[in-house]
């Protein structure tokens, strides 16, 4: 595949519009065929288009006109009257023989539209492209400069923008790659160093040549290789301060991964390349790339590449470093290059990478703490300190690592508690138990009991007594779990430990009562349990990002198969976090067609929290009368059984069915 390296030129539509509708005066079925033979300019826009000849004959065209009787849009419904196609015509202009000119298109997938594109001067020239709904929520002007075009976003989330960067290294279209990665205007409007500003600058010269390069790199890939899923973990926040000379927080993600693949088949690493994308960043409502970023086979150049943060601690301004101790930024500035140098070598696998970096932090960390004067500061740090301490713990690798935790426990303040605490969830981590999974088990929740005796005020505590709770709920002791999550309530109601506690106290409580629950599905449409009245519903919790849940929700579609005819139904509540798009895919791969309701905070939200959800899957039960007939159901094997039984002895009595 050769990069494209001239603008691409769009088709002027003033050409073709205008001969299509007068041919469609000699009948509707022309009419038809003329208005769905139009296409997006855009490319990987998912829309519906009937697949089937006779579904495609059944498809009417209907014509709205205006008081005059001037046609003013097209739009076109399939047989069964879902709207497929919209063309409008928005400024009135008609030729000599009547025809409007078509100006706005618009694509729709099971009745939403999903995509728009639209002619705002009347030249015939598409100049803006929005997604929509279930399409996501990119909008794109383009520019026309005689035969070239440029495009300029509008809007455009950090999960558009890799998907955009995809395509483009997929089609080796350079104007499409250029439009994602942020210029060297762009960045030095954010404040960032001079220095910083000019490589990037400079690279971008480059770019035909970083793009020929990286597209030889990326295995696997070929021209229907589609973009699969962001994995950029938590988004940063450096905030503007005279010490950075930034004019406003930065927004950024650091070290993403970028997976692509097949349409429709699960993402194999092994055999196709991925992308590792150093920064990303926010420019008002779009985010965009900080260069281009590498293959999975170019590691050398992520571990030599000098991050965002790190020029910022590098630069040296009097302006930025006014009021700033010199010993503090120095050190400062140590601690940021070992971790832009060492991370990206760090194999999650293999113990002896994370416990070499973890370890190779101590003694910068703890030059930091020295040069440091504010407590606040000096507290920040040694948690930090604690952090890698019990990391290194963790690994098994490095015993001593008990023994510094509980000397940091001395320290006292808001570092005790912190360390002990970290001490229990290392300890706990590092062993599973075994022979004797339940015991070590029981050791944990001692421990953690012991923690809240010392620390009971601590900011710990409302965490280690949301652990304790969902511990006791899940060896089926209630009334443990009850007594802490209402401690919780009463102590700490504030926290999000508080808020999760009311909502498990809630679900507790579910059996016998209405389910309320609504939320919006995938493409935007409303998706409430109410509308199931008289149905057997399934409501079933669930993420996509565990293995385990993975695994059981194809075997909860047999079981809905099964008992369909009970009147048996499926509603899912996905908590991936509200990327629609990695949504809709994974679905149609794993062949789940039950209507779903996604919360766009994950675990984190409003939905979750409501029923204080703390393991996946969780699964509610309602009756036809649409109450709570069980909320303790985990796998499909459990909903099977518990569908085969009577109807007068489904309902639990005490929380679940057994």
């Amino acid at each position: 595949m050769r990069v494209v390296l001239k603008w691409w030129v769009f088709a002027c539509f003033a050409g073709l519009l205008v001969p299509a509708m007068a041919r469609a005066q000699q009948g509707p079925q022309e009419l038809l065929e003329r208005l769905m033979s139009f296409k997006p300019t855009q490319q990987g826009v998912e829309y519906e288009t009937p697949a089937e000849k006779a579904a495609l004959a059944a498809c009417k065209v209907q014509t709205e006109t205006n008081a005059s009787g001037q046609v003013v849009a097209y739009t076109v419904r399939d047989g069964q009257g879902k709207m497929l196609r919209r063309f409008a015509n928005l400024s009135g202009k008609v030729d000599a023989r009547k025809v409007p000119a078509l100006e706005q298109f618009s694509y729709h997938q099971d009745g939403f539209e999903v995509y728009r594109e639209v002619d705002l001067n009347g030249d015939g020239k598409v100049d803006e492209c929005r997604w929509m709904n279930g399409g996501g929520t990119r909008v794109l002007s383009i520019v026309n400069q005689g035969d070239r075009i440029r495009y300029v976003w509008k809007r455009l989330s950090a999960e558009e923008a890799s998907k955009v960067m995809v395509q483009g290294l997929v089609t080796g279209d350079l104007a499409l790659l250029e439009s994602v990665i942020a210029g060297p205007e762009e960045l030095a409007a954010l404040g960032l160093p001079k220095a910083f500003t000019e490589q990037a600058a400079a690279s971008s010269k480059g770019r035909e040549a970083q793009v020929i390069a990286l597209r030889k790199e990326l295995k696997g890939w070929d021209r229907n290789t589609v973009w699969s899923r962001f994995d950029g973990t938590m988004p940063h926040s450096v905030p503007a301060d005279p010490t950075n000379g930034l004019k406003d927080d930065v927004l950024m993600y650091e070290n993403a991964v970028v997976f692509a693949g097949a349409a429709g088949v699960p993402v194999d690493p092994q055999k196709v390349a991925y992308l590792q994308v150093p920064e990303i960043v926010r420019l008002g409502e779009t985010w965009k790339f900080v260069g281009l970023p590498y293959s999975a086979t170019q590691t050398d150049r992520l571990a030599t590449h000098e991050g965002l943060r790190t020029a910022l601690f590098r630069e040296s301004r009097p302006d930025a470093l006014a009021g700033r101790d010199p010993a503090l930024a120095a050190v400062e500035k140590k601690l940021a290059d070992y971790d832009s140098k060492e991370l990206p070598g760090v194999n999650p696998a293999d113990p002896k990478t994370v416990l070499k970096y973890h370890y190779g932090r101590l003694a910068l960390l703890r030059d930091v703490i020295k040069a440091a004067t504010k407590p606040e500061d000096q507290v920040l740090y040694n948690k930090q300190v604690v952090d890698d301490l019990a990391t290194c713990y963790q690994t098994g690798l490095y015993p001593d690592g008990a023994k510094l935790l509980e000397e940091m426990v001395k320290v006292g303040g808001k570092v005790a508690s912190y360390a002990a605490f970290r001490k229990v969830l290392a300890e706990y981590a590092m062993d599973d138990g075994g022979a004797n999974p339940l015991a070590h088990q029981k050791n944990y929740m001692t421990k953690l009991q012991q923690f809240l005796k010392d620390h009971g005020k601590s900011e710990e505590a409302p965490d280690a007594l949301l652990q304790l709770a969902s511990n006791h709920e899940f060896n089926a002791e209630e009334d443990e779990a009850k007594q802490h999550y209402t401690q919780l309530v009463r102590d700490f109601r504030e926290t999000e430990a508080g808020v999760k506690a009311a909502g498990a106290l809630r679900r507790l409580d579910l059996v016998g009562k209405t389910l309320v629950l609504r939320g919006a599905g995938p493409r935007g449409e409303t998706v409430d349990v109410a509308q199931l009245k008289g149905k057997t519903v399934a409501v079933v919790f669930w993420h996509s990002g565990y293995q385990a849940v993975r695994n059981e929700l194809p075997e909860l579609a047999k079981v809905g198969q099964k008992h369909r005819d009970k009147g048996l139904v499926l509603l899912g509540v996905n908590l991936d976090g509200g990327d629609k798009a990695a949504l809709e895919s994974f679905l149609k791969s794993a062949g789940l067609s039950w209507p779903q309701i996604v919360e766009p905070q994950g675990m984190e939200g409003k939905i979750a929290n409501d029923f204080g959800i703390l393991s996946l899957p969780t699964i509610f039960v309602v009756d036809p009368q649409g109450k709570v007939i069980s909320r303790t159901i985990r796998t499909a094997t459990e909903l099977d059984r518990l569908i085969d039984k009577p109807v007068a002895s489904r309902a639990d009595q005490g929380g679940g069915v057994k």
